[in-house]
């Protein structure tokens, strides 16, 4: 004997539906997991003090008060690291 399933169609797609609308919430939470991966302090050579008057504060990727978006720990706002990148609009860092 044969068993078959018969499922309708609207069931189908409202099942179909129901998983691609699941779809990009996943593919969301997978690129904020792999984000969240940071350097270490070695691996960008940081120093809690200014180096050539550059320091974190000024630079594109802190986040205050004593973040990184890229480095991993508590930064100084008057550290520096390799990865400096100044912010748009300073033109020199005090």
């Amino acid at each position: 004997m044969e068993n078959h399933q018969n499922i309708s169609r609207r069931k189908f797609l409202k099942l179909s539906g129901g998983a691609l609308a699941i779809l990009p919430a996943t593919l969301i939470a997978t690129d904020r997991a792999n984000a969240q991966i940071k350097a270490t302090k070695e691996a960008v050579n940081y120093q809690d003090t200014p180096k050539d008057g550059k320091k974190c504060v000024d630079c594109q990727l802190f986040t205050p008060p004593n973040a990184c978006i890229v480095v991993e720990g508590d930064i100084s706002p008057e550290g520096w690291c390799s990865l400096f990148v100044l912010k748009q609009g300073n033109t020199t860092s005090d």
